[in-house]
């Protein structure tokens, strides 16, 4: 059997949060999906899953491919009705929105165009704003010094949401962001 390696250089960071959900997913599910390796074994898609797994001493099997077949996991044990699967559809794709990326360690690796080229975009990464602490790296520093805007995130009552929407409907985007301005005085 090829030994698994964790990523010396996994671009992913998986929190405590991340971890625990992982695991739980597991522990409640069990696996929904593969994990990928190189030809050495070296993790290259699934790390933080793979660690949860050892954690829990589940088996491995590994299938060889080249890559021009897609492998589906098919689970014997699920039906399209079982509350099982229901909570594995959730619970699997929604792991990954509590881990993030280490913009240090892909700025290592990848020019900026490079990334947007593989579909990263401000949106996918947090970007310092005027409301939080800015962070250091090479990666914001790039997007600070050459995208011709920034974003920022406000929170909301929930009882508010529909009153909001529909104002934003109304006045647009580009209105909403001039009224803020004006408001913090910004020309």
């Amino acid at each position: 059997m090829t030994e698994i390696k964790f990523d010396r250089r996994n671009y992913r960071k998986h929190n405590d949060r991340n971890k625990a959900l992982l695991k739980k997913s597991l522990e409640e599910c069990g696996a929904g999906r593969s994990i990928v390796t190189d030809n050495s074994g070296e993790i290259i898609a699934g790390n933080g899953i793979y660690e949860q797994a050892q954690a829990l001493n589940m088996p491995v099997k590994v299938v060889e491919t080249d890559g021009s077949e897609l492998i589906v996991v098919k689970r014997t044990d699920l039906s399209t009705d079982d509350e099982k699967r229901k909570r594995l559809a959730v619970m699997d794709n929604s792991t990954s929105d509590t881990s993030e990326f280490d913009l240090d360690m892909l700025t290592e690796d990848f020019e900026l165009d490079e990334l947007k080229e593989i579909g990263f975009d401000e949106t996918n990464f947090e970007i310092p704003s005027i409301f939080g602490e800015l962070e250091d790296g090479a990666f914001a520093d790039k997007f600070k010094n050459e995208s011709e805007i920034f974003s920022v995130t406000f929170n909301f009552p929930k009882e508010k949401e529909q009153e909001f929407l529909a104002k934003m409907k109304e006045m647009g985007k580009d209105e909403i962001s001039q009224a803020i301005m004006n408001f913090l005085g910004i020309d």
